[in-house]
């Protein structure tokens, strides 16, 4: 099998406006590459990583396709309990390393198949085509997939990117992506084709640890409660935006905040780096509210700032993402 490395958008801070362009929802999930090469069906990750036995739900594209090969590229997502896809829940049925478990996560985290681009369709490969073309090759081969199940479904074009744009905002989306029309499928970021716009996000944190630098505090360590899981899940670290007087009540009140216990899971903090600077872990009991671009594919903060402590109770910090 010759890897074709997936096309990725550009960050952007503006819609492109041009009529050069059409526009797509940016969804929040997984990057799936859905493969079925000599009769042989594989999921992959944006990295290349094999995930196929662990989406049994795409099964219904071979049994579409079959014979025929065929390349496409979309997200897999999974929506929360108000119907907006959840990045988190993405994570969580993502990370599934055993088979024994699956029903489970098939049960409490469906997934649906978000495809915006194929690849390739029998002998033919497609990246040198534009993508108007390869879009209506997609549209006349999966119009029937999707018509008679509920999940695959193929990504939706807009001709008006700003007001796209605004209606994912008030949606609490994460944002769009913007293509030129007759881009051809150009792999990494090597382009000047498609462009990410996203919203800054804001998100309800709990502070389960404090790294300090020469006896002041320099990050604090944050997580968040998504289960009834006592312990609480490590999304980053923050010290962008901690004010004087943040600094002066955490080193005022450290003897009283400071527990030996680790609060959160061992598996979501096994990779947190402290550089070697002193760390404390601290009761979850404080709130704050951190605002970021996105988060990482293993979940943690992508540029965050703290933007406030709150009097808000930590069971409140549940991951819910709000943008501004």
């Amino acid at each position: 099998m010759n890897w074709i490395t997936p096309m990725e958008p550009i960050n952007c801070n503006t819609v492109k406006e041009d009529s050069e362009y059409i526009h797509e929802i940016k969804w929040d999930g997984i990057r799936g590459l859905v493969y079925l090469l000599n009769g042989q069906l594989n999921i992959y990750t944006k990295k290349g990583n094999t995930r196929t036995v662990f989406y049994p739900e795409l099964d219904v594209i071979y049994d579409e396709f079959k014979s025929n090969d065929i390349i496409l590229d979309g997200e897999i997502i999974v929506l929360d309990k108000n119907g907006i896809p959840s990045f988190y829940n993405s994570l969580v049925r993502e990370s599934v390393k055993s088979i024994k478990n699956l029903k489970y996560y098939q049960d409490n985290y469906p997934i649906n198949y978000i495809v915006f681009d194929i690849l390739k369709y029998r002998d033919e490969l497609l990246t040198n085509y534009p993508l108007q073309q390869r879009r209506q090759l997609l549209e006349q081969l999966l119009s029937s997939l999707v018509n008679k199940n509920n999940i695959i479904y193929l990504s939706e074009i807009y001709t008006d990117g700003k007001e796209l744009f605004e209606k994912m905002k008030q949606k609490n989306m994460e944002g769009i992506v913007s293509k030129k029309i007759n881009s051809m499928y150009l792999q990494g970021k090597q382009h000047d084709a498609w462009f990410k716009t996203k919203f800054t996000k804001r998100m309800l944190c709990i502070i389960g640890g404090v790294i300090w630098k020469y006896g002041e505090a320099n990050s604090l360590i944050l997580g968040i409660k998504a289960n009834e899981d006592k312990k609480i899940n490590y999304i980053g670290k923050a010290s962008l935006g901690l004010k004087g007087s943040d600094l002066k009540l955490l080193k005022e009140y450290r003897d009283k905040l400071i527990q030996e216990e680790c609060p959160f899971s061992e598996s979501s903090i096994k990779c947190l780096n402290t550089k070697e600077n002193e760390l404390t872990w601290i009761s979850p009991l404080i709130t704050c509210w951190i605002s970021y671009l996105e988060l990482s594919n293993d979940g943690h903060l992508r540029h965050p700032k703290i933007l406030g402590f709150t009097s808000l109770p930590a069971e409140e910090a549940n991951g819910k993402v709000l943008t501004d």
